[in-house]
């Protein structure tokens, strides 16, 4: 049953990628895009260069131009890029893998015929099994994307919300976004309701103590098939998993986490969770993010810990 679900939602995503809506082609389109195809959630590089445009170019078109891309289904459907392809299509394979792609962090509900990138935009690739959390609906990796750009040139603007004690982090952050040139930018105190129900592209900065006994954080951890969660938080440990869900190693003092989630492919307003175990372990993260971008850069999720950065999903 399990499995019959997980097929069923990647044949779910490649019908919305084949017939997806568009995104309208901006008028003018200069600047420059960062592309970016990896396989394994990140962990290796295939092809990434920064890429000047000139006209109005969708997605599909930039692949064309620089790998050597093989399609489906009359030509909307990627399925193979340089060499590798597609488990939804070659079915001999029994370990299905496919290739996902992200604008800005947020997995695309518009498929690359019909996606036209603005400047700064970053399209992101990448090849990796179904596993068991086949769904990952927003991804860090591209920060900081999505609060410069947004999805589909619209930026709803972001929100900061600061559990107890966070303020000072959460001051931080926005003027570190400030900088970056996210243009609205707000920072209160937390409240469920302004994470649960999204107006905005979410952060939320807090002690997972202060979240944990939440009916909505509950819902976000045990549907992590949907919610694409590569990680088990608990008030005393976090817990990094690999593509199949299965916990790997666990982490106790010091350690802070980077997840981030969304409602279904195209959300616009996904959320994001910087969260630790302890202050220690949230201040770790919060230097991370704001110190060393570089690190989170490629990555799904990650874990902080005094002296590393992991990348989830752990790769066996």
């Amino acid at each position: 049953m399990e499995k019959l679900k997980r097929i069923l939602v990647v044949v779910l995503m490649v019908m919305v990628l084949m017939s997806g809506g568009c995104s309208s082609p901006p008028d003018i389109n200069t600047g420059e895009v960062n592309l970016l195809i990896t396989r394994d959630f990140g962990e290796d590089d295939i092809f990434a260069k920064d890429i000047k445009l000139d006209t109005q170019t969708s997605v599909m078109e930039l692949l064309n131009q620089h790998l050597d891309i093989e399609t489906e289904y009359g030509g909307g459907f990627v399925n193979a890029i340089n060499g590798l392809t597609s488990g939804y299509t070659n079915t001999i394979e029994k370990e299905k893998s496919d290739w996902f792609y992200f604008i800005n962090g947020i997995m695309t509900n518009v498929g690359a015929t019909e996606y036209f990138p603005t400047s700064r935009d970053s399209i992101w690739w990448d090849y990796h099994s179904w596993g068991d959390i086949p769904f990952t609906p927003a991804v860090i990796g591209a920060f900081p994307q999505p609060f410069v750009n947004g999805y589909q040139g619209k930026n709803p603007g972001t929100l900061i919300l600061v559990g107890e004690g966070c303020e000072e982090w959460g001051a931080s952050l926005r003027d570190y976004l400030k900088k970056a040139g996210v243009a609205d930018i707000e920072v209160a105190d937390y409240q469920e309701g302004l994470a649960a129900d999204r107006e905005k592209i979410t952060i939320v900065l807090a002690l997972w103590e202060e979240l944990s006994e939440s009916n909505f954080w509950k819902g976000v951890q045990n549907h992590r098939d949907k919610t694409g969660w590569f990680a088990e938080l608990d008030t005393d440990a976090f817990y990094s998993l690999n593509e199949k869900a299965e916990r790997q190693n666990a982490y106790d003092e010091g350690v802070g986490a980077i997840l981030s989630t969304g409602m279904g492919m195209g959300d616009d307003t996904p959320l994001w969770l910087l969260t630790g175990v302890d202050r220690k372990g949230l201040a770790s993260t919060v230097e991370v993010l704001l110190d060393h971008e570089d690190r989170i850069s490629k990555k799904f999720g990650i874990l902080v810990t005094e002296s590393e950065v992991i990348g989830l999903p752990v790769q066996q």
